[in-house]
This record gives structure tokens, sequence and C-alpha cells, in this order.
């Protein structure tokens, strides 16, 4: 065997809170319950019910996750899983295709928290009457389906990017400061959105006179409902919005494993993260069907104008709060950011210390940071960051990272049935088959459905998949050009598979 070196030289510097708040920034609560869900919703679809259904069914992931974090706590995660427990040729390839599938997502993230930027503005501007801060939102202001000028393209990336080149800066210096990040967006998050849901509460009663001008202001106007209030099969059809926005995404924890502090943190990060997701999602959806009610709602989800963020800013009552629940929400944006930019580079780093990358990505400056890893990570992020400017097309096929992550997870689920049986371990066996059929059912859903990003209007959308299959292609143009460089030099790529390293 011949690694690049004995031990990865990364500090055990994150604690069960940093975990976990990765895992729940992997996750995105605040942006599931801000637009990214309820404007798709179909009728007598109950959205906290689907929350709660989505839940329980993903939970044997939640515990195969935590089975093989416990077993096999290194730096890469489910990469390592894949490729030491299933086969080191799959994990390589779809080990390379899931970690350049981040990028676009943090690319969007920064994208669009101008936009997340643009509707507190408005919200609080025309609340006020401020018309300072009107100005700014349209100044700023971005819908990626809708034209906009040349400037506003410039000025939307170059806030991004500064955005973004900040946080890998904060990790590049020092990466406990990079965790501290991550775990400080999510404590203001966190906070922000328990007391959106406060404040939604508390109005419960008088909800219908003081939404009213909040409606005013923005034209919006509720149109009557006919058709049922709950529908378990329209609730059910929720089901894949919800696993795929927020419950599946559970490798933030495991890619960090290695660096993990405790004992309790490698146990308990992804059930606790996924136990705090599902109420940061059930609340907010519960407590705005009992304010509104179900024909209310329905009429206005759909404008994403009236959502659950908008809705606690306009019964705040005051500027403080509004503007405290405001800057949580943009914080949920620059969590998902910083959380990326954390465990992308742990990725890249396993991939160097198998010797798939080349050795300077695996280096650490003098305060142990993947720095090569993390300037990798900021460029290609750079990228896909002016996709959603040259093209809206573009912007729908970077949706398309779905599809290729419930691939994934069927192979984790696949090599967790194979890691259970060598363990004898029944309570990880039934995990890994519940969460593969699971798996199936997504996969279904992802090449039938038009929110998954590979299909339009009842056709293949080419550049979604396009976008998908050269992913996998640079997968295995990656992992050949590796093999072959290496055996040049007498080293065989393959043995690596046989233990488990990076540590």
């Amino acid at each position: 065997m011949q690694f690049v070196r004995n031990s990865s030289g990364l500090v055990k510097n994150a604690s069960l809170a940093d975990a976990m708040m990765l895992n729940i920034a992997n996750m995105g609560a605040g942006l599931a319950i801000f637009t990214g869900i309820s404007p798709y919703i179909v009728k007598g679809a109950v959205l906290w019910v689907a929350s709660l259904i989505t839940f329980l069914i993903t939970l044997p992931l939640v515990f195969l996750y935590t089975f093989f974090i416990v077993e096999i706590h290194r730096t890469g995660g489910d990469y390592v899983w894949l490729s030491r427990k299933l086969s080191g040729k799959i994990g390589s390839v779809m080990g390379i295709a899931l970690a350049f599938n981040m990028p676009p997502y943090f690319a969007l993230s920064a994208f669009f928290s101008v936009a997340a930027i643009n509707t507190v503005l408005e919200v609080i501007g025309t609340l006020n009457h401020e018309g300072g801060l009107l100005n700014l939102a349209r100044t700023i202001f971005v819908n990626p389906y809708c034209p906009v000028t040349l400037s506003q393209e410039i000025l939307i990336y170059a806030l991004a990017a500064i955005a973004f080149a900040i946080i890998i800066g904060i990790n590049i210096a020092k990466p406990k400061w990079g965790f501290t990040l991550v775990t400080a967006l999510g404590v203001l998050a966190i906070a922000g959105t328990i007391t959106a849901m406060i404040v939604v509460g508390v109005n419960i009663p008088d909800f219908h006179t003081r939404i009213m001008p909040f409606l005013q202001n923005f034209n919006l106007k509720p149109s009557a409902y006919t058709g049922p209030t709950f529908s378990l099969p329209s609730t059910l059809y929720m089901i894949p919005y919800f696993a795929s926005f927020a419950y599946i995404w559970l490798y933030a924890g495991p890619a960090v494993s290695a660096e993990i502090k405790t004992e309790k943190g490698i146990k308990y990060n992804i059930l606790l993260g996924s136990l705090l997701t599902l109420l940061l999602i059930t609340v907010p959806f519960y407590l705005l069907c009992v304010a509104g009610g179900y024909g209310f709602n329905f009429s206005l989800f759909p404008t994403s104008t009236y959502n659950f963020w908008s809705v606690a800013m306009a019964l705040s009552g005051n500027q403080v709060l509004q503007w405290f629940i405001g800057i949580s929400l943009i914080s949920w944006e620059f969590f998902v950011m910083a959380f990326g930019v954390v465990v992308f580079a742990r990725y890249v780093f396993a991939f160097s210390f198998d010797r798939l990358f080349p050795e300077m990505f695996s280096r650490l400056n003098k305060s142990n940071s993947p720095v090569y890893a993390h300037l990798l990570d900021f460029i290609v992020t750079l990228v896909f960051l002016a996709v959603p400017i040259i093209s809206p097309e573009g912007v729908q096929a970077l949706y398309s990272y779905t599809p290729l992550a419930i691939a994934y997870l069927f192979l984790v689920s696949f090599a967790g049935v194979k890691f259970s049986l060598e363990k004898k371990n029944t309570g990880m066996l039934a995990s890994s088959v519940i969460s593969a059929l699971f798996m199936i059912f997504m996969g279904y859903e992802a090449f039938t459905n038009p929110y998954f990003g590979v299909i339009s209007n009842g056709a293949p959308f080419w550049p979604g998949i396009a976008y998908v299959l050269s992913l996998i292609s640079l997968g295995i143009i990656i992992y050949v050009s590796a093999k072959v460089y290496n055996e040049k030099k007498g080293i065989n790529i393959d043995l690596n598979y046989k233990e488990i390293p990076p540590e």
C-alpha cells in the first residue's frame, strides 16, 4: 500500500454542535419553508403532514448513515463507505460525480442569496413605505427567468462571488473558524426561524385581519377554493419534493467525521440534525395551516410572495423584529454556502489521499487547512455561478443535481446491504433495504416529474440529462487517468480500496 501520508493531518476541531449544524445546513430547512416547496402544492396536499411522513420514510436512511459513520468515520464520509464496501471503481466515479455536483448547488445558493436579500428589502420597504429600501431591492433584484440588465448581472455575480470568497478565506485561515462560521450562521438562522414561528403562532387568533395590509400592499387576492382540504394521495405526492429538497441530504457530518472530537458527536450528529430539520420545516407549515386555513394558503402559495418568511415579517408589527427575521432568512443562504465550503474540500482531500487527485490537494497549510482543495472549490463555483446569468436553461439544468444524488444514495444503500451482511447487523440490513427501495421510488420520480430537471413538458430535458451524464463522465475520466498515471509509477490505486484510509 502506498498512501500520500500515513495520517491525514486534519485536526479534530468539530464538536457535536458543529457537525449537527453542518447537517442542518445540508438539509436547508429555512429555504424549504421559503419558496422551495409551497409553490408546488397540489389540491388536497397538507404540507406539514407530508413533511412528517417524508421524515418517517427517510428515517431508515438516517439510521443507515448513522451505522456507517459509527463504523467508519473517515474524511470523505460516504465516498469512503462506497469505495471500500461496494466497489473502488464505482465509489471513485460516483464519489467524484457527487462532489462536483455540489458546486452548482452552492452557486445557486450564492446566486439566490441575492433574491433572499431582495425579498427582505422589498417586504420591509413595502410594509413601512420606505422608498430607499424598495429602490435598493429593484437595483439588485434578479429573476433568472426574466431579462435583466448587464449591470444587474455583473452586480449579482460580484456580490455572490465576494460572499463566497470571504467564506473560502475564513476556512483557509483556520479550519476551526470554518466550523465556527457554520455554527454561528446556523444559530442565527435557527433563532430567527423560531422567532418567526412564535410571531405567526401569537397572531393565529386575528391572522386574517393582521395579514390583510400585506396582501393589499402586494396586490395579492386569495381566491375561493373548491376541493378537498386533505387528500392522502395528494399529500403523498409531495413526499419527493420534501425528500429531494431536505430530508435525503445527509453527507455533511459524515464528510468531516474524522474531525469530530467526541464519540457522541459521531453517533448523534445525523439524527439530531434530522430531528431539528423536521421541526424547522413541519411546525412553520402547521402554523400557516392553522392560521390561514387550507383554501386561503392554497390560493396564495403559488405566488411565492406569500410564504412563511414574508408572512412572519408582515405579522411582526415593528421593524426591529422584521429585520431580525429577514436577516435570519438571508443567513440560511450563507449557512448553506458555509457548510458547502467545508464539505467539498473534505471530499477533494479524500480523493487526493487516494491518489485520484494530485497530491497537492491533500496538502495542508500551517493552520492545517486543505488550502488547494478550497481554491479548487472557489474556481469551480465561480464557473457555475455564471450559468444563471448566461442561460435560463442552464439554471434549470443545474437543478438536475438531485437525480444524480438519488443514484448515489441507492449505491450507498446497496453498500449498506453488503456491509450489514458482513457485520451480521439486522438493523442496518433492514435500513439499507428500505433506503434502497425508497431510492428506486425517488429515481422513478426524478425521471417523470419536471421538478427534478431531467424532463420538461413530458419530454426529456436534454440540458439536465447532459449535466448528469457530464458529471459521471468526469468521474470516469479522472479515475481512468489517475489509474494509468499511477500505474506508470508502479502504484495500483485500486489497492487503496482494500483498506479504510483517508483517516
